[in-house]
């Protein structure tokens, strides 16, 4: 049985984290392998940790979400909902890294980089952090699954670091077209574009997955759910939508929030929910409206009616998964031309990415 060291982003107040992370150790314990997360952090993922939602939308918004974050937020539902991911859901090395002088030793006779944002100097305090370009360690056989480098054009200071780096590895494939386009103008190994982790588990997956673990309770009601995670959550522009949305369908509006921040579009906060509440929580909804990559991805995995808010931070990656499947109307859908989607279509399409994605993964790893 091969053993498999798995170099990803994995805690951090942001679902899609904690869905892409488990997904790909899932799907690689699922064929048999002996997979665990290297435990690492720099320092920029060790501070982003300390910091507090800021509350819009009320006088005092500042001061209020301060105190709400020590008291009833962040911290409080971090440790009831988000810790329990490490705990249950993650197969962790025993030991914790901090930095790469202390990896060198580490035996695996793979070692795979994503998926996720870790080639994106942004998500990493500025610069390219060389752990994420497994720059460390002896194992011979490095690859790729579904890295990103977010949605810029790489800087002038990285192509040599991307360069110098991915001639280590032995196959790599990345997330979008855009970076594929980029890092291969760099180097000469073959670059192949594949699905986010999270499509290489399916509905029945999903469903087992959150049937054995979320503690959420069956509710009979209806309802819609949102996620958010861009800065323009509270413009008027999202807020507006949704209350149209609640108005039309006659439905509350529940949403996924890591913390208790001041949200007047909704009826009822889900806060600390895990990631299996979330599975379940979305199952079933009546629709989600939401502006995340997975929350999209999530939707369209377990047939749901999503629409999607443009996301002006990282638009990419919604925009190429949606004209893959033929679904870009559903990007900022007017609620008067709400529609079912014919998810039989789509479903083959999902399918075919799937075994082409998942193929290639098993592939290289046996090479």
């Amino acid at each position: 049985m091969k053993k498999i060291g798995l170099v990803t982003f994995f805690n951090s107040y942001n679902y899609g984290v904690w869905f892409q992370a488990f997904a790909t150790e899932y799907f690689l314990l699922q064929h048999q392998y002996d997979v665990e997360i290297v435990n690492y952090s720099n320092k920029y993922d060790r501070e982003k940790l300390k910091y507090f939602y800021k509350e819009r939308g009320r006088i005092g918004g500042y001061i209020s979400s301060f105190f709400k974050s020590l008291i009833f937020g962040k911290v409080r539902y971090y440790n009831r909902g988000f810790k329990n991911n490490l705990d249950v859901f993650y197969r962790l090395s025993k030991k914790r890294f901090t930095q790469v002088g202390g990896m060198e030793k580490l035996e695996y006779d793979v070692l795979i980089a994503g998926s996720d944002q870790i080639w994106n100097p942004e998500t990493t305090g500025g610069r390219l952090d060389r752990v994420f370009l497994l720059d460390f360690g002896k194992t011979k056989k490095r690859i790729s699954y579904a890295s990103s480098i977010g949605s810029s054009l790489i800087r002038d200071q990285d192509k040599y670091t991307f360069t110098e780096t991915l001639k280590k590895f032995c196959a790599i494939s990345v997330r979008e077209n855009f970076a594929a386009e980029q890092l291969q103008s760099l180097i000469t190994t073959p670059i192949k574009v594949v699905c986010d982790p999270t499509f290489l588990l399916r509905k029945r997956d999903w469903l087992e997955f959150a049937g054995k673990y979320s503690k959420i309770k069956k509710v009979d009601k209806k309802y819609i759910l949102t996620y958010f995670v861009s800065g323009d959550k509270y413009t008027d522009r999202y807020i507006d939508l949704v209350k149209a949305y609640s108005k039309k369908m006659g439905l509350p509006v529940w949403a996924i929030q890591f913390s208790s921040y001041y949200n007047k579009a909704c009826d009822r906060k889900i806060l600390g929910a895990s990631i299996a509440d979330f599975i379940e929580l979305l199952n079933d909804a009546e629709i989600m409206i939401t502006d995340s990559f997975h929350g999209v991805a999530l939707s369209i995995n377990l047939n749901k009616n999503f629409v999607v808010l443009e996301n002006k931070k990282n638009p990419a990656r919604i925009q190429n998964l949606l004209e893959m499947l033929d679904l870009e109307q559903r990007i900022d859908m007017p609620v008067k031309k709400l529609s079912r989607i014919d998810y039989e279509c789509v479903n083959k399409k999902v399918e075919e990415i799937r075994l082409e994605s998942s193929n290639w993964l098993l592939n290289k790893i046996e090479a």
